[in-house]
Parts: C-alpha cells; sequence; structure tokens
C-alpha cells in the first residue's frame, strides 16, 4: 500500500492496526503524531492544492500551518503556469480580470496582481509545520518517510484503543527520529562547509594582509 497522501495514510493507519473501527479516528491519531514532530523535527516542504476566485485577487491560506513561502503555480487551459513571488506593495494591481503575472502573502492571504477571470487551480508549496490536511494532502516528509509518519500517528492509535502493541511502534518512532535528525545535522554540516574556492590561500597576522 502506498503511502503518499493525507487519505493513503489515514487507510494505512487502520491496515496497520488491523481494525476497521479506528478509520473515523485516524484524521485525530495524524494530527496527535504531527504535534510530537513539530516539537522534535524542523518545518517541512509542504504542496497545497487551492482553488482561486473569479473576479478576486484573494485566496485564503489561513488553514495552512505555514512558516515561509516558497512557489505558486496557476494551471490555465491543462498547463501549469509558474507565477513569481513579489514583495507585497511592489507590484502593480489591474481592475482587469486576468490570469495573474505576481504574488505576495498579505496576512493570511495570497493576493495576486489583479482579479481572477476564472477559478484557477493553484498548486502553492511552502516551508510549513507537519499539518497535512485534505487542502495540504502531502509534504516531503510524507515522501521521504512515510514509516515515521505512520508510526507517529499509530502511537496515538494504540493509546486509544489501548493497544498493547504500543510499546512496539513507540520503539519505532524513536528510532526513526534519531535517524531522521542525524540525517538533518550531517545536511546541516555538509551545507556548513566552506567553499575552498573562497577560503583565504594565506594570512600574515603581522601584517593583516592575505599572502
Amino acid at each position: 500500500m502506498a503511502i503518499s497522501t493525507y487519505s493513503e495514510l489515514q487507510a494505512a493507519i487502520s491496515d496497520w492496526m488491523a481494525r476497521s473501527d479506528v478509520s473515523g479516528s485516524a484524521a485525530d491519531f495524524i494530527t496527535l503524531g504531527e504535534a510530537r514532530l513539530n516539537r522534535l523535527l524542523e518545518v517541512v516542504a509542504t504542496t497545497a492544492s487551492l482553488t482561486g476566485v473569479s473576479s478576486s485577487n484573494v485566496v485564503s491560506i489561513a488553514s495552512l500551518s505555514m512558516v515561509e513561502p516558497v512557489s505558486l503555480y496557476v494551471t490555465s487551459d491543462g498547463t501549469e503556469k509558474f507565477i513569481p513571488p513579489s514583495a507585497l506593495g511592489t507590484f502593480f494591481e489591474q481592475d482587469t480580470p486576468n490570469i495573474p503575472s505576481n504574488w505576495a502573502i498579505e496576512g493570511t492571504s495570497i493576493r495576486f496582481d489583479c482579479p481572477l477571470d476564472i477559478p484557477y487551480p493553484i498548486r502553492f508549496t511552502y516551508q510549513g509545520r507537519f499539518a497535512l490536511s485534505d487542502a495540504a494532502p502531502t509534504n516531503e516528509f510524507l515522501t521521504n518517510n512515510p514509516d515515521l509518519y505512520l508510526a507517529a500517528s499509530i502511537v496515538w492509535g494504540c493509546t486509544y484503543t489501548k493497544d498493547g502493541a504500543i510499546s512496539m511502534w513507540k520503539s519505532m518512532l524513536d528510532e526513526f527520529v534519531s535517524e531522521v535528525r542525524s540525517i538533518n545535522a550531517q545536511k546541516k554540516r555538509s551545507q556548513l562547509r566552506t567553499d575552498p574556492m573562497l577560503q583565504r590561500r594565506g594570512y600574515n597576522y603581522a601584517t593583516d594582509v592575505t599572502s
């Protein structure tokens, strides 16, 4: 079974717990599992599927746990078009409805440079907290670490059903979190290494000049 989306994760929880009666509570297990992941791990790249509003230049993102926006794409005539971001107040806003050319974040909304002429499908990517939903059905972490996401959720499922398997899932969760934190630390160390071409080849402390 693939576990790459919010709905697939909910189905997997019921499947791995072998309990059809928890399907209605799977979303709660995921939310509680994400609460712990948010405390232990860094922000995650997330993709949200939004829909624009005809004759409006604003789309609400209040339901998203966004930390920082990344990119935005609008689908027109079956083709996805990249819309470049701009700082709020740096682009001219038109009154005529059209496909947008610029966007910026304004509070809990995306603001375009013009009203939309039709309700365009929008793909919005951002760095955010762990918070899967129907509006944001997947994120980079779920794609790369479905085992950890499943374990974090099932720990709460076992708590809810008083299942003795909780110790096994808790052990796997702790192991997976430790592995991911170690990988992230290695990536950070790699990113912090100075490019050899930028390093100073010699330094004379007496004259304070590069040799």
